[in-house]
């Protein structure tokens, strides 16, 4: 390792080091299955996200000296991996992999593009036949057209496998009208080649 990157690591890595050893920590988050609250900095949340930084700026917020906001639809891994993020802006790939979902879900509802996009890059290299229909779903409910793109290439390149496998009976019965625009695109895609 060369003394540049040494430097740059010990740059990035303090405000990690700041986080882990609860140095000037200013607010509490607590996920839904948790009692206990983690410690954090209003500064590096309301930077990274403009929900939080709303949240964090609203008036009758301002004099509370020990705040506490609860995420409840993290799970305590999910938090602690999603601040992971907030402070590093990477996580390592077993993380990423192991929360890749709930990161996606809280980056859109956090408004931290940074981390959708990171996670949309995930989903997208693991789409296989057996998720491909979770995954259209997921970029269906949340109107991400990327996602939605990719899956709709991967499920039309791989529509023979994907047509004669039991997720398919399920996703038809449950999204008939997406079913239908995806065996469109499918024919459409034929059509053009």
């Amino acid at each position: 390792m060369t003394k540049e990157t040494g430097n740059k690591m010990d740059f990035f890595g303090g405000l990690m080091e700041a986080f882990k050893e609860q140095r000037h920590v200013d607010v509490w988050l607590k996920a839904g299955d948790q009692t206990d609250a983690i410690p954090a900095h209003k500064l590096i949340l309301a930077a990274r996200s403009k929900v939080f930084r709303n949240i964090l700026e609203a008036d009758d917020r301002k004099a509370s000296s020990k705040e506490t906001i609860t995420l409840s639809e993290m799970t305590k891994g999910e938090l602690e991996t999603f601040l992971e993020f907030m402070y590093n802006g990477s996580l390592p790939d077993t993380k990423l992999v192991q929360h890749v979902h709930s990161l996606y879900l809280a980056a859109e509802k956090y408004e931290i593009p940074y981390l959708q996009a990171t996670c949309r890059s995930q989903i997208i290299d693991s789409i296989d036949s057996s998720s491909a229909f979770d995954v259209l779903d997921l970029a269906e409910i949340h109107s991400d057209e990327i996602l939605e793109g990719a899956v709709s290439e991967f499920i039309s390149s791989n529509m023979e496998e994907i047509a004669f496998s039991s997720k398919f009976l399920s996703f038809v019965e449950s999204n008939p009208a997406l079913t239908v625009q995806t065996i469109r695109d499918h024919f459409d895609k034929l059509r053009n080649e």
